[in-house]
């Protein structure tokens, strides 16, 4: 982690080119918990390709995977970092079925590795607890044992519609979770959903997972910001995920540009370039 430590990003927006640390970026956000606020405030995080690509399928799993080619140790530190912020984490139920070892205490973690130990001292020193709470969201309520996640000393909860088959939330409120019935039908909808989260206190809420529930969260105006690092590489592929899922918006979701950073070159000496932009929901 020294080697991300040490080296710069150019701040592009706003400013004149100066340097900037990459530790730290996003810790300084004013989203950070400072108090009681009068509604949460909710945000994505998303790595892509120049071509859209958030995800491949992986050969081997036929499960689809941020791609070696985008991935890299200076976007995780940023993602850690806005876990790091998050009063909850919320995530679909697709990512939670894809998770190579199946669901653990370790789940969505702010990381328990020495390079990401600032983080849990910064988490610690705002009275927060070590990790955030996690809410799925599922219309099918298909979902792996989740027992052990609820075992963690985290609030876990599941999201779902109101039509939701009993039986299944039966199973799943039986492994210490609550449900959470914020849709009509069997879909989540997105501000109901975060409207419910907030009544349970967690103001800063991150967004994990594909680009099915980020579209739930736009279509209800619930987005406050998405922070996109742009990976300077090109994957094509057939079977990918883009940033965005679901019918065409109209009107289209209007962003403004808060920052832009440039990452010059990856910890691991590879050509890899990156630009990471912060952009805030435009409204009127």
């Amino acid at each position: 982690m020294q080697e991300a430590e040490d080296k710069n990003l150019m701040r592009i927006f706003p400013g004149r080119g100066e340097h900037v640390p990459l530790q730290g970026l996003y810790l300084s956000e004013r989203f950070g918990p400072t108090g009681q606020p009068s509604e949460p405030f909710v945000y994505a995080n998303f790595i892509a390709s120049l071509d859209g690509r958030i995800s491949l399928t992986e050969p081997r799993t036929t499960k689809r995977t941020v791609p070696p080619a985008t991935a890299n140790v200076r976007d995780r530190r940023l993602f850690q970092e806005l876990a790091a912020c998050a009063d909850a984490l919320v995530t679909s139920g697709r990512y939670v079925r894809d998770l190579p070892h199946g669901v653990t205490a370790r789940s969505f973690p702010v990381s328990g590795k020495p390079e990401y130990a600032d983080l849990l001292q910064w988490r610690r020193m705002r009275g927060l607890r070590p990790q955030p709470a996690v809410a799925i969201v599922t219309a099918s309520l298909d979902l792996p044992p989740l027992d052990a996640l609820a075992k963690s000393g985290r609030s876990v909860y599941v999201a779902t519609g109101g039509a939701a088959d009993p039986r299944k939330i039966t199973r799943v409120e039986s492994q210490g979770v609550r449900v959470l019935r914020v849709g009509d039908g069997t879909r989540v909808a997105g501000r109901r959903l975060i409207e419910a989260l907030g009544r349970e206190a967690h103001w800063n809420i991150a967004m994990l997972g594909g680009g099915e529930v980020l579209h739930t969260l736009i279509v209800d105006d619930v987005l406050d910001r998405l922070y996109l690092t742009l990976a300077c590489r090109m994957l094509g592929g057939l079977s990918f995920d883009t940033l965005l899922t679901g019918p065409a918006l109209e009107p289209a979701a209007r962003f403004r540009l808060k920052a832009l950073h440039y990452d010059a070159e990856a910890p691991d000496g590879s050509d890899i370039e990156q630009l990471l932009a912060i952009l805030d929901r435009w409204r009127s």
